[in-house]
Formats: C-alpha cells, structure tokens, sequence
C-alpha cells in the first residue's frame, strides 16, 4: 500500500513538473512572438520616418549629389570616366544606378543612404549577437541603432554618405571579434573606398593585426578589394591619375580648421589656418602613435577579451576626429555608433555615448536647421573632450571580463549553442 501511494504521489509530481515545463514553453513562445512583432514594429517605424523625410534636403544635395546625379542622367555610364565630382567612385556608382530606376535624384540620394543604415544595424545586431548569443536581443538593439539622433538625422533629413562607411567599418569590427581578419581587411577596404576619413581606422587594425599575429595575405586582399573598387571607372575611360588624386583634391580645398565639428580646433581662429594646420596634423599623428603603444602594451593583459576590439575602435574613433584639424561636424558619427555598441556591452559607456549623440546634434544645427545650436560649439567641444577623454580611459583600462563572452549567453528564448 504504502508503495502504491508513494508511486502515485511520484507520478503526480511528474504531472506537475511537465505541467509547469508546459506553461513556461507556451510562456516563452508568447514572449518571443511578443519581441518579434517589437522588432517589426520598430524596423517598420525607422522606415517610415525615413520615407516621410525625403522630401527634406541642404545645400550638400542641391550643390553635390544633385549635380552629379544629372551629370550621369545625361552622360551614362560613359560619365563615370570623367572628372566630374569630387567623391571616391563607389557612391559615383551608387548614383549612376540610381538612374537607371527611375527614382529622381533627391529619392535616390535618401534611398541609399537609407539602405545603409539597415547595412550598420544588421551589422551591430552581428557583433551584438557574438557577444550575447540571442537574436532578439541583437535584432532590437539594431532596430534601436536606427533611431540613434545621428544616425537618422544623418540619412533621414542630410542624405549623406556616413552611413555606407561606418556600415562597412561596424562590418569589419564584427569580422576582428570573430577573427576572420580577411573579411575584415576587405571590409575596412571597401570603407576607404568610399571616405576617406575610414584612414582614422588604419591604427585600429594594424594593432590587431600585431596582436592576433595575422596573416598577410589579410592585407593583400584588403589592398586588391580597395584597387578593384576603381575598375569600372577606368573601364569607363577615367585615368589613374585622376583616380589617385580625388582624396588629395579633397584635403586641399578644405581651408577650414574646422567645420562644425566640436572638436580642439573650435577654440583657435581660423585666421591661423596656415601654421596651426600642419601643427594640427603633427599633433593628431603623435596622438596615434603614443595611444597605439599604449594599446600594444595593454594588449598583454586583455588581448584574450574580442570587446577589447571594439574599445579599441571606438577610442580610435573618437580621439582622431578631436585632435585633427579641417574635420567637418559629420566626422564624430563612427565614433557615436561605436560608442552606442559599447554602451550596449559595457554600462561605463552610456555617459560618453549620449555626450557624443548631444553633441552632434548641436554641429548639426546649423546645417540642418539653418539656426544657431542650444550650446555654442566652443562649449560642447568641452563636453567631446569629457566623452573622448572617457573613451580612452575605457580603452586603456579594458572590460570589466576578459574572454569572448563578456555577457552570458541568455538562456530560453533565441539562445544559441556555443
């Protein structure tokens, strides 16, 4: 009797236990059905908002892209030979099939770069995801990137380009965490193909290549992926020479220390451009190198740690852009975008990161809004050097934990094996 009764109670708790299991499965499905239709929501809102936005233009678009959009209307591809912009040829290839839609020159400007920015959020949702081990974590922190200020001020109401080289640099951030230093080095590649200012993070992967003891055949790749960037434009009849000299071409024309970028150069005169510049210039190449060997020296210790990685970038980021002259207000963006990943990862950034995101709400102000910012820039360039300062100072020190995972995998809902 009693071991009839002890074998019902067992089978009774075996009821209960499957019971319970039962509930907390349907409970999660209802929870991840929940975060996916957040996802949808989310991504359909940033679209959008986008789309509602186009008919907002500046001065870039009606003196730039509008010129060089009709100029290829007029001159097809035969006009990607001539010398007729002052932009790299990749995004002179975006525009030319832009033509070719039927999409006017104002939607295919908003277009692209709105494709670019779903490019940059797939990729923070990629490194998100290394780390974390869910996607709906990943898909929502993406989601969330685009509605970063600078993010979609930048495409939503600009129509500029930071977008499409960030997306390939937050791409070759995520190929360094996952040690795949060949995709990494054709993603920086592809970058600099299309901005020049993607050469700020030239350091970043020369530091892990030294570190992780890469191959050189990760550069060569690199190297044939930023040449061949340039083929159709010489199929096209453009020359070498001319194809050599656009990035020259562009530092030179630029007779400003700065241009709306709170950064050091908003406390001199401009009306000492021609000594401080080439100052300037010593400075911010110092910087680098001291900040490299500090980086090298440090990797002793937390080189183990991928988010070391990301540290490494968003300082790097940040820094070159605030020590070197002739930088434009656009010029931060990487550095908040990064900045937004790490905060994501590492609660010692939030602080750095809302500075940079407020700041570069004030530089865009004039071009923008056509007013003066809520803070004077010589101002906010006070509260960029407290974020770039911060930055550092969390680069140098590392993660709180080194190794891969510096979050725990979630368990449940979008867990992956390891």
């Amino acid at each position: 009797m009693n071991r009839f009764a002890s074998l019902f109670h067992a089978r009774a708790a075996d009821d209960v236990v499957a019971t319970d299991a039962g509930r907390l499965s349907r409970l999660r499905v209802d929870h991840a059905w929940q975060q996916w239709l957040l996802l949808a929501v989310g991504f359909a809102t940033a679209l959008v908002m986008r789309k509602v936005l186009i008919p907002d233009f500046t001065g870039d678009f009606t003196y730039y892209m509008l010129p060089w959009f009709e100029f290829l209307k007029s001159h097809g591809f035969a006009g990607l030979g001539q010398e007729f912009a002052n932009y790299n040829p990749p995004y002179l290839y975006l525009l030319y099939i832009g033509t070719l839609t039927g999409f006017d020159a104002l939607h295919t400007v908003k277009i692209i770069s709105g494709f670019f920015d779903v490019v940059l959020a797939v990729g923070v949702a990629a490194i998100i995801h290394h780390f974390r081990r869910s996607w709906i974590v990943a898909g929502l922190i993406g989601v969330l990137v685009l509605f970063v200020p600078e993010v979609f001020l930048n495409s939503g109401m600009w129509g500029q380009v930071d977008s499409i080289y960030t997306s390939f640099l937050v791409w070759t951030a995520y190929f360094l965490v996952t040690r795949r230093e060949g995709l990494a080095w054709i993603f920086f590649a592809l970058a600099f193909a299309f901005k020049l200012q993607a050469l700020f993070f030239l350091p970043w992967l020369l530091v892990a290549f030294i570190v992780y003891r890469q191959r050189w055949m990760a550069v060569v790749l690199g190297v044939a992926a930023f040449l061949l960037a340039y083929v159709p434009s010489l199929i096209a009849g453009r020359s070498i020479q001319s194809l050599a000299s656009v990035y020259f071409k562009q530092v030179e024309s630029n007779h400003e220390l700065t241009m709306f970028s709170p950064n050091l150069y908003q406390w001199v005169p401009n009306q000492f451009f021609d000594t401080v510049q080439p100052a300037g210039i010593c400075l911010a190449l110092g910087t680098v190198a001291l900040l490299s060997l500090l980086f090298l020296r440090r990797s002793a210790i937390v080189a183990r740690s991928t988010l070391w990685l990301l540290q490494v970038g968003a300082a790097y980021a940040a820094v070159v852009p605030f020590v070197l002259p002739q930088m434009h207000d656009r010029y931060f963006y990487t550095a908040g975008v990064l900045a937004v990943v790490c905060a994501f990862l590492d609660r010692r950034y939030i602080v750095p990161a809302v500075i940079l995101q407020f700041t570069a709400v004030m530089a865009y102000t004039w071009v923008l809004f056509q007013t003066q910012p809520a803070l004077a820039l010589p101002i906010a360039a006070i509260l960029q050097l407290g974020a770039v300062g911060w930055i550092v100072w969390l680069a140098l020190t590392g993660p709180r934990a080194t190794g891969q995972t510096f979050f725990p995998a979630e368990r449940g809902i979008g867990r992956r094996a390891a």
